[in-house]
């Protein structure tokens, strides 16, 4: 039985970093602006895997987690630089799907001297689970199920929320653009969501301003993310708790997200208090965005006690 299932993407992030790149301010935010056809060279060119369900599987790992990832890849060298992380890190890989006629997914992530990034995504394989490739038995017998993005693959999500229901299991769930809409045109019922920590970034909780009061009523526990300016957790449709985020200085914010994830349900876990669980998501993103890639940064549990010791 494993303490935490994580479901999601797995990708390949090739990150380049140039001192060429111009970043210009506009009304509509930075845009990162080249001229076309010219030849930038390139300061950095960094290989590293990504990707939601991956990131979090890695980053429950390090909490000290019998971990396993459910993704689809391809039959390709990315898929086995993919699989062999998951090796390393302690991650389970019994549960990941590999399809040879299709590709492991991947993204170009263009940095700024800020820390600011431009991702440019090829989902491939990742996009592409479907229900019968949700191991039923493994995750009802799981403790914990975190769900990120499965590129808003409706039969899937209703599936796993299927599975979920009928057991003892609990779930947090991170879900993309693609599922917000399911569940703003209510192809999702939320009444009907088993869902115990839901977990979405100030610009997602706001594309959904029609049915905040819907969700605040079915889902007992809501963490909104705000960047660099901290956020806030809804507990019971109430908001109970706000917290800051720290000064430290960003090499890159790939990852921060996940990593934040990892902390928050983490701490809940192990009996922490929604403080504690706030203080430990911001540690892991800290010490994430204090590096190039998702991964490196993440902490392990002896690290992120000694922190908030």
């Amino acid at each position: 039985m494993y303490d935490i299932v994580s479901i999601g993407s797995s990708v390949v992030d090739s990150f380049i970093k140039s001192k060429a790149f111009k970043l210009q301010k506009t009304d509509q935010g930075v845009l990162l602006c080249q001229t076309y056809g010219e030849k930038i060279d390139v300061d950095e060119y960094i290989v590293k895997t990504g990707g939601g369900g991956s990131n979090t599987a890695v980053g429950f790992s390090r909490m000290g987690f019998k971990t396993a990832l459910v993704t689809e890849l391809g039959k390709d060298i990315w898929a086995d630089l993919i699989v062999q992380e998951l090796k390393n890190e302690v991650v389970d890989s019994k549960l990941v799907v590999k399809e040879k006629n299709e590709k492991t997914g991947g993204s170009i992530i263009l940095l700024g001297d800020d820390g600011g990034r431009t991702i440019m995504v090829h989902r491939g394989a990742s996009a592409q689970l479907d229900p019968k490739d949700i191991p039923v038995s493994q995750i009802s017998r799981s403790k914990w199920v975190h769900l990120s993005s499965i590129s808003g693959q409706k039969d899937t999500l209703k599936f796993i929320f299927e599975v979920i229901r009928d057991d003892h299991t609990k779930m947090s769930w991170n879900p993309g653009n693609k599922e917000l809409e399911l569940l703003l045109s209510g192809e999702i019922d939320l009444k009907r969501l088993p869902v115990n920590i839901l977990i979405l970034n100030k610009h997602e909780w706001d594309s959904i301003r029609e049915i905040q009061a819907q969700v605040l009523r079915a889902i007992p526990q809501i963490l909104v993310t705000n960047g660099k300016h901290g956020g806030e957790v809804y507990l019971d449709g109430r908001a109970i708790f706000k917290f800051f985020s720290d000064s430290v200085e960003t090499v890159d914010e790939t990852g921060a997200g996940d990593s934040f994830i990892v902390g928050f349900v983490s701490a809940q876990i192990k009996g922490k208090t929604i403080h504690q669980a706030c203080d430990w998501g911001k540690e892991n993103a800290k010490s994430v965005i204090s590096n190039i890639g998702a991964k490196p940064g993440l902490l392990t549990i002896d690290q992120l006690e000694s922190h908030n010791s």
